[in-house]
């Protein structure tokens, strides 16, 4: 037992030394232009077969020297995408003030004007000066504001914002927007985004509404949800194992599901069922969704089940649900898109992706370490690459099987045997030690 700690002392450095692309299940090769520097490229299946992770981090790219090179995940083609461009903001005058009986008082470098008019009530006007923003090269509509100011004061207020195109003719296209500061630390609270209605114009005018607060507006950052076409998804269909009312799937890889589909075996059949899915045997079932899988006979030809999306899980293992008995057990399809992936051509070609390692860490790094400018009108443009898929399908990665599976229980009562069986060989050794050295005569 004293040898042990000496041991792993000893092969520490074995194990925390970064994996190389020959320590993993799966490498396949990039094809991409030689003059590129930065690349781009959809993970194709084989890479969600080889994957041992949810999380991806068993994914490399290395060189032709065999070094990692720098990539990051871009965001899905169906997420909303920010296009940002920040603009100074110009402090104007305060602004005219109306009052009642048509009566308007100009406020100019006073704070307050008051105001009597035929004998009624006096009426106290506060100047409130407002802020003017030129749109410049802004190529899409402005769906919102994000208002900077530099003080740190609390503060509650509320803005309205014109657009104009010509500083003539205005249009409200916010009003009464809050704005505010509230709280210190984490437990500060700060509203700062004025939402628009997909506006176009070449400026905008921001005034405060009401007492304008004891802040400096300075910089204005306009934002433009860009959302991109919806590409079309890669489906993998599965046969399950019927117990009772409750049809069992395993999938053959880690893809990131976000549809799903009943396909009823019979061309003329509908299925009502409820969809759940786990990551492991010992996880706990989440429910993904209810959908009605159909196969009919129309006049036009067949008419077949849309897919139901879910919210974007990598679970391998998926359970059905049946509502009524079905004399066929139906199938099940996973709906998926493919990631891109955007890494740095450091060094010399040809590169390769390597998937697939029990204990490799992660090194993904956000998009915008890799692309500079990332989600704005400046970012660095990427070229096309493509992985080249071997002649074979790609095997999937060794997982805990199901309950299902055969062999499955005798696998899991083994590995509990052995685990049993090195906590006793520990404890007798340590008991052991002890005994000699209580029986050692002392020095």
């Amino acid at each position: 037992m004293k040898i042990l700690p000496w041991f792993l002392m000893a092969m520490a450095p074995f194990a925390l030394a970064a994996p190389v692309a020959e320590d993993f299940d799966v490498r396949l090769a990039i094809e991409a232009p030689a003059d590129a520097s930065l690349l781009q490229l959809k993970l194709p299946a084989d890479v969600y077969r080889a994957v041992r992770h949810a999380d991806l981090r068993d994914v490399r790219i290395f060189n032709a020297a065999g070094e990692a090179v720098p990539m990051a995940r871009l965001p899905r083609p169906t997420e909303t995408q920010a296009l940002r461009v920040e603009r100074p903001l110009v402090a104007l005058p305060a602004r005219a003030a109306a009052v009642r009986d048509g009566v308007t008082v100009h406020a100019s470098g006073a704070a307050s004007v008051r105001v009597e008019v035929d004998g009624a009530a006096p009426v106290t006007m506060t100047a409130l000066p407002g802020y003017l923003l030129e749109v410049k090269d802004f190529d899409a509509t402005i769906d919102a504001l994000t208002l900077v100011w530099p003080e740190t004061t609390p503060f509650e207020a509320a803005v309205s914002v014109q657009a104009s195109d010509d500083l003539q003719q205005w249009r409200s296209v916010a009003h009464r927007t809050a704005l505010l500061s509230l709280g210190e630390g984490e437990a500060r609270i700060v509203q700062d985004r004025v939402a628009l209605p997909a506006v176009r114009a070449r400026y905008l005018r921001i005034d405060w509404v009401g007492t304008p607060p004891p802040v400096s507006l300075q910089r204005a950052v306009l934002l433009n949800q860009r959302r991109a076409a919806a590409v079309v998804r890669e489906w993998v269909e599965l046969t399950g194992q019927v117990d009772a009312k409750n049809i069992d799937f395993s999938s053959p890889g880690l893809f990131p599901v976000d549809a799903l589909r009943l396909v009823p075996v019979s061309d003329s059949d509908v299925i009502s069922a409820r969809v759940a899915s786990r990551a492991a045997v010992s996880g706990r079932w989440q429910w993904r969704a209810r959908t009605v899988g159909y196969r009919l006979q129309q006049a036009g030809g067949m008419d077949e089940g849309e897919a139901t999306t879910i919210a974007l899980t990598r679970d391998p293992l998926w359970r059905v649900t049946l509502d009524a008995d079905a004399a066929v057990a139906p199938r099940l399809a996973l709906g998926w898109t493919p990631e891109s992936v955007a890494f740095v051509a450091r060094g010399a070609g040809p590169y390769t992706l390597a998937v697939g390692h029990a204990s490799a860490a992660s090194v993904w790094q956000a998009p915008g370490q890799v692309v500079p400018g990332f989600g704005t009108d400046r970012a660095a443009a990427l070229v096309s690459a493509r992985v080249l898929s071997g002649g074979a399908p790609v095997a999937a990665a060794p997982r805990e099987p199901a309950p299902w599976q055969a062999g499955s229980h005798w696998w899991l009562w083994g590995a509990l045997l052995l685990g049993v069986g090195v906590l006793g060989a520990m404890a007798r050794g340590l008991w052991r030690e002890m005994a000699v050295s209580k029986s050692s005569p002392p020095e």
